[in-house]
C-alpha cells in the first residue's frame, strides 16, 4: 500500500513538473511573424564573383542582395602569404545592395602569387556573412 502511494505521489509531481515547464504554444500570428523573420533574413545574403587578371590588375567584385539599405559589406583582394596565411592588398566597401562593387590592386612587379577576392558583413541579415572567391596564381 505504501509503495502504491508513494508512486502516484511520484507520478502526480513528474506531471506537475513537466507541466510546469512545457512552453505555450505558438499563436498562429507570432509564428507567422518569426517564419517571415527568418524568411527576410534568410534571402539577404552576400554573393561573390569570379577573381580574374586583366594586364597587371587583379579584379574581384561582390555585392548584397536582398538586405536593407543598412547593410554593409567589405570586398577585399587578398594574397596568400603562407598556406591558410591571407594579406588582404586592397579593400572597398559595399554599402546596401543592388550593385557589383569592383576592387582593383595592380600587381606589377610581385612575381607569381595567389590571389583570391573575398566578401565579409557582421550586419547581413543580422547576423555575419562570409564567401571567398576561386584562387588564381598569376605572374605580373
Amino acid at each position: 500500500m505504501k509503495f502504491q502511494r508513494a508512486t502516484a505521489r511520484l507520478a502526480t509531481a513528474v506531471v506537475l513538473l513537466v507541466g510546469g515547464i512545457a512552453l505555450p504554444p505558438a499563436t498562429s500570428a507570432s509564428a507567422a511573424t518569426s517564419a517571415a523573420t527568418s524568411s527576410a533574413a534568410a534571402a539577404c545574403d552576400v554573393h561573390i564573383g569570379t577573381t580574374y587578371k586583366s594586364g597587371s590588375q587583379i579584379v574581384g567584385y561582390g555585392s548584397i542582395e536582398g538586405c536593407s539599405s543598412s547593410s554593409v559589406a567589405y570586398v577585399r583582394i587578398q594574397k596568400r602569404t603562407c598556406i591558410g596565411c591571407w594579406d588582404t592588398v586592397k579593400s572597398a566597401t559595399v554599402n546596401g545592395p543592388g550593385y557589383d562593387q569592383y576592387v582593383y590592386y595592380n600587381c606589377s612587379g610581385t612575381g607569381t602569387q595567389t590571389y583570391r577576392t573575398i566578401i565579409e558583413g557582421s550586419t547581413i541579415g543580422g547576423g555575419y556573412k562570409f564567401k571567398e572567391s576561386n584562387q588564381i596564381r598569376v605572374s605580373c
